[in-house]
């Protein structure tokens, strides 16, 4: 699953500070995103997608992690993911995520950074909501995730999952409201670039 990530640091007046090193979905940092509707433009939007009948800020403050992903093989399947499959898709921009390996024993884990070989920033498929939050309108998003593939087998060994990270072409298949999400998802899969990922610490090519 994907909770932290290397972010840029940005206000709703759009100004960019330096990089994050580290942000957690639970703080519900703001975060690039385009959307379906404004595919050229980025614009920020808090990480935790808030799902309907949450209108308080003390209910936004109780909400769950889980809520920061979405199993993209599953969208159909969720009542709160149905209705955003079309004109709610949007892709999101990282600078790097991280997760944790649980070693041998299970008595200890390692924390890997992944970042893109070509030091590009990473593209996320996602879903949005626009959420009223005591009366001020509020837009949230959760990242897709995929069954883990290549060196995420090695380093997500618990539940063999990892973000799913595109090219613009991917981006750009998924924020064509033309295309029905199967169609959209598997353009994606199609252009997905855990292929391109590099861990920090290094993986030995024996591992």
């Amino acid at each position: 699953m994907c909770y932290n990530a290397g972010i840029e640091l940005i206000n709703p007046l759009g100004d960019r500070f330096p990089p994050l090193l580290r942000a957690n979905a639970m703080q519900r940092p703001l975060v690039p995103v385009r959307t379906v509707a404004d595919p050229g433009q980025w614009q920020p939007m808090r990480w935790l997608l808030v799902p309907p009948g949450v209108s308080t800020a003390r209910e936004v403050a109780g909400l769950k992690i889980w809520l920061a992903n979405a199993r993209i093989e599953e969208l159909e399947q969720k009542p709160l993911f149905r209705p955003l499959l079309r004109q709610n898709r949007c892709v999101v921009r990282f600078s790097w995520f991280y997760e944790w390996r649980h070693e041998p024993g299970g008595r200890t884990r390692t924390m890997y950074r992944l970042a893109l070989s070509d030091g590009t920033a990473m593209v996320l498929p996602g879903l949005f909501r626009v959420a009223m939050i005591e009366g001020s309108a509020c837009p949230t998003f959760t990242v897709c995730t995929m069954e883990a593939r290549g060196i995420m087998r090695y380093i997500h060994n618990t539940t063999l999952r990892q973000p799913v990270v595109v090219d613009e072409q991917g981006a750009q298949a998924w924020l064509d409201e033309s295309l029905p999400v199967a169609e959209a998802r598997g353009a994606v899969l199609a252009r997905e670039r855990s292929a391109d990922f590099v861990p920090d610490p290094p993986v030995r090519e024996d591992s």
